[in-house]
C-alpha cells in the first residue's frame, strides 16, 4: 500500500477548488512547495485563537474560516494567509486581546471525488485525514489588520470576491476588515517519517 501511495503523491494532481487554473500538488519531497500549494489551492481551514469568553477563558478556540493567499493562478500566490473577517466574530474579538493565532489546513478539505491521489485522505480501509500522506499544515503568527486604503487591501479584497463570491453580498454593517497572519512558523506533515518545521525564506521564495 505504501508504494502505491508514494507513487500517487509523486505524480501530483490538480485540486478541486473555486479556481480552474490552480497548480498541481508538488512532489512530497518538496516541503516548502507543498505548504505554498496548500496555502494557495485551499479555501478554508481552522483558525485558533486564545479565548476571551468567560467560560473558556485562555483556552484555545478553533473556528472554521475562509481564506485566500491571493487571486486565482499560481502567479498571484503570495504565501500569506488572509481573512475577510467581521469584528463581531468571536475569533476577531479574541485577537483584540491577543493577536497570536494558528491556522490549520488539511488536504482532506479537497476530498470529494475518486481520484487515486486523494485516497490517502478519504476515511476508509486505506485512508484517513490523520494519515500522514494526507498533508496537514499549521501556520502560526500574529494577526494584523490591513489598512483599508492600501494597495494590498484592494488586491486581496478582489481576491476574496473572486474566490469566495458570496462575500461581496454580505451585510455591510458587520465591521468587515481584512486580516493577515504575520507568519512566524509553519509545521507540515505530508508523508511518513514525522513532521517538519519549514524554512520561511524558502517558503516565501517558492514560485507556483
Amino acid at each position: 500500500m505504501l508504494s502505491n501511495v508514494l507513487s500517487a503523491l509523486a505524480v501530483g494532481y490538480a485540486a478541486a477548488s473555486t479556481c480552474s487554473d490552480l497548480p498541481k500538488k508538488p512532489n512530497f519531497l518538496k516541503k516548502e512547495e507543498t505548504a505554498r500549494w496548500m496555502a494557495h489551492v485551499m479555501d478554508w481551514g481552522v483558525l485558533s485563537t486564545i479565548s476571551t469568553m468567560n467560560n473558556t477563558l485562555a483556552a484555545p478556540f478553533g473556528n472554521p474560516y475562509s481564506f485566500v493567499d491571493g487571486g486565482c493562478g499560481g502567479d498571484k500566490s503570495t504565501g500569506s494567509i488572509y481573512f475577510y473577517a467581521s469584528g463581531m466574530d468571536q475569533s476577531m474579538i479574541d485577537i483584540e486581546s491577543n493577536p497570536k493565532v494558528s491556522f490549520a489546513l488539511s488536504e482532506a478539505s479537497l476530498s470529494g471525488d475518486d481520484d487515486l491521489e486523494q485516497k490517502a485522505c478519504v476515511v476508509g480501509p486505506s485512508g484517513d485525514p490523520e494519515n500522514p500522506p494526507c498533508a496537514r499544515a499549521v501556520f502560526n503568527g500574529a494577526l494584523s489588520k490591513l489598512e483599508n486604503d492600501s494597495d494590498e487591501f484592494t488586491t486581496i479584497q478582489e481576491a476574496f470576491f473572486e474566490r469566495h463570491a458570496s462575500m461581496a453580498d454580505w451585510p455591510t454593517d458587520h465591521s468587515w476588515f481584512i486580516g493577515k497572519v504575520e507568519i512566524e512558523n509553519i509545521w507540515l506533515i505530508d508523508i511518513y517519517g514525522g513532521a517538519k518545521t519549514l524554512d520561511l525564506d524558502k517558503y516565501f521564495g517558492v514560485s507556483l
